[in-house]
């Protein structure tokens, strides 16, 4: 597979840029890499290849509109599964231009792939999966793309260009504020608990999240779940806590905004973890087979990681492989994952620490 550079026309009028990956907090991350490509362009059409909830993270003032694909949206069936196996990421990834272009229409001048850049130049095994101590050497996903693009683009992307920012809608922070009075939240300092992922090697066990639940409750902090509603994961937790916390499942843009209410968001490696960042909101980040420093929230000063400290060994280094080609599972443990390694103790310390500094207003 050849390293293409991208090549374009001085002003292309049609640009498409495919992600990285299609996920809500890959989606987040993608926001300053969109910002500087409009900036780059700034006559140009330019369409993101997304699923459809990336509507609700795009802010007004940036002049991008969100396509799908027909097949972003559902499973993959028999055939995908098996290619996924068989070719490697990089060559799908690179295959994903041309197939875009022309279920798109053809009509594009220049296909910026991040999908592909990321590939190509990303060392999955070396980096994907943090090590106990850390490995030397790891780069954001930010960072790895914004230099990328540097390159290819002839552009500059300063450091504080590449902090990912999202806008709260008028309906959705009118919506929260609602719901804040509603529950007696207004005095209180609610925490957010992100405990659903789409991947089951990085949920913590429901035990642990009743814990803490409950913990920070008695401590005078509500605490809010946030999840899908059919959720079993969150029933679970449910059914094992004392003092019952609130339930949230609505739209996207209305979670971005309630997030905004809260004091502190304590949750795995998924999409809302990276909105809580992206609006300020302090977090904690729960991280077992996926590197922080690689794909955590970007925004390091408004919050603190704790990464499971299973001693990983030879068989941890394809862990990535569970995300890209395996089906989930953990390629070390016969049952659970690395998450069941995070001590609860440690995340208790932390998101107290968090609150408490949430407590001094920001100059």
């Amino acid at each position: 597979m050849s390293e293409q550079k991208l090549g374009f026309a001085a002003d292309p009028e049609t640009i498409l840029v495919i992600p990285f990956a299609d996920g809500i907090g890959d989606f987040v991350n993608m926001q300053p890499i969109l910002r500087v490509i409009a900036q780059r362009f700034p006559k140009a059409d330019i369409s993101v290849a997304a699923s459809s909830y990336a509507n609700y993270l795009i802010t007004p003032d940036l002049p991008v509109k969100i396509v799908t694909p027909s097949w972003f949206e559902k499973e993959p069936g028999p055939m995908a599964q098996r290619l996924r196996h068989l070719i490697s990421q990089k060559v799908l990834a690179w295959f994903a231009g041309p197939v875009l272009k022309r279920e798109l229409g053809g009509n594009i001048d220049l296909i910026i792939n991040t999908f592909y850049l990321w590939e190509r130049n990303m060392d999955f095994p070396r980096y994907w999966t943090p090590q106990t101590p850390p490995r030397p050497g790891a780069r954001h996903t930010l960072d790895c793309l914004a230099q990328l693009l540097e390159e290819e683009l002839g552009i500059e992307i300063p450091q504080e260009q590449r902090y990912p920012r999202l806008w709260i809608t008028p309906g959705a922070s009118e919506w929260a504020a609602n719901f804040i009075s509603e529950n007696n939240l207004t005095e209180r300092q609610p925490v957010a608990l992100v405990a659903e992922s789409n991947m089951k090697i990085k949920k913590w066990e429901a035990a642990e999240w009743a814990y803490l639940s409950d913990t920070l409750q008695e401590k005078g902090h509500p605490t809010l779940f946030f999840a899908p509603p059919d959720s079993e994961l969150i029933k679970e937790i449910f059914n094992l806590t004392r003092n019952k916390p609130l339930f949230i499942s609505t739209s996207l843009d209305n979670v971005t905004a309630l997030l905004k209410y809260c004091s502190l968001c304590v949750g795995v490696d998924t999409g809302l973890l990276h909105i809580a960042s992206a609006i300020d909101t302090r977090w904690v980040g729960l991280f077992g087979p996926t590197n922080p420093e690689v794909t955590g929230p970007y925004n390091r000063s408004m919050g603190r990681w704790v990464v499971s400290a299973y001693p990983r060994g030879e068989g941890c280094r394809n862990c990535w492989k569970s995300f890209k080609y395996e089906d989930d599972h953990c390629l070390a443990l016969n049952s659970g994952s690395c998450m069941d390694y995070i001590d609860r103790q440690t995340v208790v310390e932390l998101s107290m620490e968090l609150l408490e500094a949430a407590k001094v207003p920001r100059l």
